[in-house]
Formats: structure tokens, C-alpha cells, sequence
């Protein structure tokens, strides 16, 4: 019965082969007592009737035991006399229906169960809440009572702590990328002298990722494409700690709280009184933790925060709105950004499993994305109507992109509009920077999320424009001026897709100042340009994405040849994407 046990099940009556041999005399009886009857004579009759008696007495023990008669025949015991053994039976649920019921066996403190075998929630019914030992509330510092450092890789806790002995044992990270090594070497360099690895020896198919700009996220990709890339152990721990970080501050109904992590403190960042804005961005925070670990490879249904995961998408997917917006109560200024950030998780999710609960959501948030889009400008902005600012664009875009690759249908007028607003930010003498609205001046940020956003779409981009950014985004490198994640997100995505001498000199800067500011925790400090308004899960999740550049994206045009040519052009020679 699959765990269920009945606490009468010890009654012989039970037994089906006992009561059909009851049943059968009784009826046998019967049966004589009339035959007996029709001989006439006294001893006949007198055996009939002793037949009789016992038909009788057989057929009252069947009616006064027919209650206890629970399996008879095959049927199944009463519920309320059944208690649940939970260590009997399991159900493997692999999709993300939310019509099925949860899998009442998993439980959220067995990673590797949750890993393994992780079960959809139903979009009406609360979700379970976070284990005890990863949901410690926050101190007045910000940080969690537990030191994660304590638990983290030697290879980040070294960074924090000088004093560390150096000769103890490799961490698991270092491990993990040496255990490549082999591969790489077999696979990348057949012969000795020749050269490391390119982003074109990467493997472009992995188990569990639809789709082939997410295929880096795991596996032999994802350590390939790290080492050839740019990135390393250390900056894989801090990636590790700031996940870490994210799922022990995930709320219990799946989301994670802007209130608690300090967002919505008003800073007049570019002279602008926004109101606190980030209080209400709920799903705007959601879906940046969300992009950040599934970044890392992680879904609903693989990975070591797939739980987190699910638990998250549960909660978008219930608070959808019926015209599709995922900004749950977010206020003007923030709504669009938080339709986007968790839209375009969401599609993400989409894309990389084909989950169809997923893809009803991200279906009906891109469609919410389209009808947010100014149709004659083709921009966004905070509400419908509005011209547009190129801020916005870029999240919008990119829901459109994902949403794309999860095979949800969108109109190619929308991504052409699209194009015409990034054309009408250009400026400079080549039009290689950008500005935030069309006429104001360009600044890196703007220039950043232009060349990304044309870039990730596989826009022809001119070389001159190309060194006209590069030349001005590395005036102000990581470590010069105010901390800006959001600005630094977008020009590791642009200068990634580049791999060339400014990504190189760029993520060399990136990697040591992002590093060096990570907390014990595993998050980052608020202290950055917009950090005020995110609070803590944004300059984490923002600095997670950063470094996790080197295998969120597949590299443009490196499936069939390297990208050696490019990022060593000869003298007098320019390069165009």
C-alpha cells in the first residue's frame, strides 16, 4: 500500500480467502438444506434442517462481520483509520506543474533529496517555510548571526583571513577546476606548445540547458568556459558564498524582502528625490536573485539551490498579475524595473528547462513587455505611454530575447522598435556611447547597456564604435570612483562578448575589487551608487552576476571558429561585431 497501514489489518477478516470459503459454505448449505427438503423423507428432513441452521448461522457471521470486511474483493481501507508512513513511498515529480500537489517526502533540509527530486507547489497554497538552521534573521549590521565564512571555500576565506596557514589543503574549488585540467589539455592541446583554451573549445551542449546561450552554466562548459574567459577559483568562492548568502535570506514564501536587506533609503543618486523607491520591489529583488543562481546553472529541477529556485519562481508565478506584470506592488519608479528583472528570470527558467509552468508565465510577461513598449519611439519607461529611457530598454530587451529562446513568440516590429530607440541614445564622435535619454549627455552606464544590449543581440556593431566605448568605459575602471554594480554588470557582459585587451584589462580590475569588498557573509555592502535603493540582496545579486560573466552567455560566432583573430587584431586592422 505504499506506506499506508491499517491498524485492523491484523483481523482474519481480512483475509479475501477466508470470507469467500464462509461465504461459499453458507451458500453450500443452502444448497443442501433444498435438495434434502425435496427427498420426503424424516431423515432428509431432519438433515435439512441441521443445513439450514448452519446456513443461517454462517450467513448472520457474514452479515455481523461485514463491516470488518475492509479489502473484500479489493476494495480500500476507510481514511480515517490510515496512518501515513513517510518513509514508505516516494512520487518523483520532475516539472513545475502548479496543478499537481508537492511531494509531501521532500523536505527542505535534504539538499541533496531537494537536488534530486524536487516538487512543484500548486500556485494557490502557501509555500513550506526556509529550514531553521539557513533562515536566522538579519543584525543590525546586516548580516547573519551565522558566520557563512566559516563554512566558506579556503580559497575566499584565505582572502579574509591573511593569517590563514598557506600550506593547508586545496579548497573544493580549486579541485573542481583541476579536475578539468586533463580535459582541457586532451581536448584544447593536442600537442605541447600549443595554445590555452578559447571560448570557441567550449563545449556548446549540456544536459538540462534547452538552450544554447545558457549552455555554458554547467558542467565541463561551464569550468571550461571559466578558465578560458577569465574567471578562477576565487572568484568561483565568492560566487559560491553570495549564493549561499541569498538562499539563507530567501523568505519562506519564496521571495526575498527589499525591507530587510535595506532597500528604499533615499540617496538622490544623480540628483533625483525618487521617493525611497525600493521598498515595494518585492519581485524586482526576487528576480535578481533568481537570475543569480540560475547564472550559476542552478533550476528548479538540478543544481544545489534548486529548492531556492523553485521556491522563487512558486512565488512569481502565484503573484502574477492578470495582464502579465511581475511587479507585484511595486510604486512607478520601480515597477518596470521589476517587471523586467523578474520577467526576465522567469524567461530564463523558461528557456533552459521548457518547464511548462514556466512558460505560461514568461509567455504572459513577455506579452506584458510588448504592450508596456511606446510604439512609436520603441522604448519603455514607467508607465505605459511614456517615450522611453535606455535603463529600461535593456531589461526589456532581454525579456524579449529569453522569451524568444524559450520559443515564445514575439513580433520582430517590437525588437526593430527596439533598435530604433538604441540608435536614437547614440553619441559621440562615432556613436559608440550612449546616453539614458535621446539629446542628454552619454554616460558609461548608458554606454555600457547599449553595446551589451546590440552586442547579446547580434548586432552589427562597428569596430570604430566598438573603441570609441571601450576607450571611454576604462576611464573608470573598478576601484576608481564610486562602486556602480549595475554599471559594471552591463560592461562585463559588453567587453565579455568582446575578448579582447579592454576585457582583459577590465576584468582584471573587476575581479580584484569585487573581491576585496565581499563580506565575511558572502554579500556585498550597500555603499555603491544604488545601493540605497536595492539594499543588500541587490549589490549581491548584482555582484554575483558580474562575476559570473564568464559563463552566462555564450560568446557570439565562436561555435565554428576562435576568436584568436579578434582579440590580437593585427596592426591597422579593426574588428567589427
Amino acid at each position: 500500500m505504499n506506506g499506508l497501514t491499517d491498524p485492523a489489518s491484523d483481523t482474519p477478516w481480512n483475509e479475501p480467502v477466508l470470507a469467500t470459503i464462509v461465504a461459499a459454505a453458507a451458500v453450500s448449505m443452502l444448497v443442501a438444506t433444498i435438495w434434502l427438503m425435496r427427498r420426503r423423507s424424516r431423515d432428509g428432513r431432519g438433515a435439512a434442517a441441521i443445513c439450514l441452521a448452519v446456513s443461517v448461522a454462517l450467513h448472520a457471521l457474514l452479515i455481523y462481520a461485514l463491516p470488518s470486511l475492509k479489502r473484500w474483493g479489493g476494495g480500500q481501507s476507510t481514511l480515517d483509520s490510515v496512518v501515513y508512513d513517510p518513509g514508505a513511498g516516494e512520487l518523483t515529480i520532475t516539472n513545475f506543474d502548479p496543478q499537481l500537489e508537492p511531494d509531501s517526502a521532500a523536505t527542505p533540509d535534504s539538499p541533496s533529496k531537494a537536488a534530486s527530486m524536487i516538487a512543484p507547489l500548486p500556485v494557490a497554497m502557501s509555500i513550506e517555510a526556509v529550514p531553521p538552521q539557513t533562515a536566522s534573521v538579519l543584525e543590525a549590521t546586516g548580516e547573519r548571526s551565522d558566520d557563512v565564512s566559516a563554512r566558506l571555500p579556503t580559497a575566499l576565506a584565505s582572502s579574509r583571513q591573511p593569517e590563514a596557514d598557506a600550506n593547508r589543503t586545496e579548497d573544493f574549488l580549486s579541485q573542481w577546476l583541476s579536475a578539468d585540467a586533463d580535459v582541457v589539455a586532451s581536448k584544447t592541446q593536442p600537442s605541447p606548445g600549443s595554445p590555452p583554451p578559447t571560448p570557441a573549445s567550449i563545449p556548446h551542449s549540456v544536459p538540462g540547458l534547452s538552450d544554447a546561450d545558457f549552455a555554458h552554466r554547467a558542467g565541463d562548459a561551464k569550468r571550461l568556459a571559466l578558465m578560458a574567459t577569465g574567471g578562477d577559483e576565487n572568484t568561483e568562492a565568492a560566487v559560491e558564498a553570495a549564493l549561499k548568502w541569498l538562499a539563507a535570506d530567501q523568505r519562506p514564501d519564496g521571495s526575498w524582502d527589499p525591507v530587510s536587506s535595506g532597500a528604499g533609503r533615499e540617496t538622490l543618486t544623480l540628483g533625483t528625490d525618487r521617493g525611497g523607491a525600493g521598498k515595494s520591489a518585492t519581485h524586482g529583488l526576487t528576480g535578481l536573485a533568481l537570475l543569480s543562481m540560475l547564472g550559476a546553472g542552478n533550476t528548479h529541477l538540478e543544481g544545489p539551490y534548486a529548492d531556492s529556485v523553485r521556491r522563487g519562481l512558486t512565488f512569481l508565478i502565484q503573484t502574477q498579475h492578470p495582464d502579465g506584470s511581475l511587479a507585484g506592488n511595486a510604486s512607478l519608479y520601480e515597477s518596470n524595473y521589476c517587471h523586467g528583472m523578474a520577467a526576465l528570470a522567469m524567461c530564463e527558467a523558461a528557456a533552459m528547462t521548457n518547464d511548462p509552468s514556466a512558460m505560461r508565465t514568461a509567455g504572459a510577461a513577455v506579452r506584458y513587455t510588448l504592450a508596456m513598449q511606446h510604439p512609436a519611439t520603441g522604448g519603455w519607461r514607467y508607465a505605459k505611454g511614456d517615450a522611453g529611457d535606455l535603463s529600461q530598454l535593456g531589461w526589456q530587451v532581454m525579456v524579449m530575447d529569453s522569451g524568444r529562446r524559450a520559443s515564445i513568440a514575439v513580433s520582430p516590429h517590437s525588437m526593430a522598435a527596439a533598435s530604433r530607440f538604441l540608435r536614437s541614445v547614440r553619441a559621440g564622435q562615432h556613436g559608440g556611447l550612449a546616453c539614458y535619454r535621446p539629446g542628454e549627455s552619454p554616460t558609461r552606464t548608458m554606454t555600457a547597456e547599449a553595446l551589451a544590449t546590440r552586442l547579446l543581440l547580434d548586432e552589427t556593431v562597428p569596430a570604430n564604435e566598438i573603441e570609441e566605448a571601450e576607450a571611454f568605459l576604462l576611464r573608470q575602471p573598478p576601484g576608481v570612483g564610486k562602486d556602480n554594480y549595475y554599471g559594471w554588470y552591463y560592461t562585463s557582459l559588453a567587453l565579455h562578448q568582446l575578448q579582447d585587451d579592454a576585457w582583459t584589462r577590465w576584468n582584471d580590475a573587476m575581479k580584484s575589487r569585487l573581491i576585496a569588498r565581499q563580506m565575511p557573509g558572502g554579500s556585498w555592502p550597500t555603499d555603491e551608487e544604488w545601493g540605497g535603493y536595492g539594499g543588500r540582496v541587490y549589490t549581491t545579486a548584482m555582484a554575483t552576476m558580474c562575476l559570473e560573466v564568464y559563463y552566462r552567455h555564450a560568446i557570439r560566432g565562436t561555435e565554428l571558429k576562435a576568436l584568436s583573430a579578434e582579440a590580437a587584431p593585427s596592426p591597422g586592422t579593426t574588428k567589427t561585431r
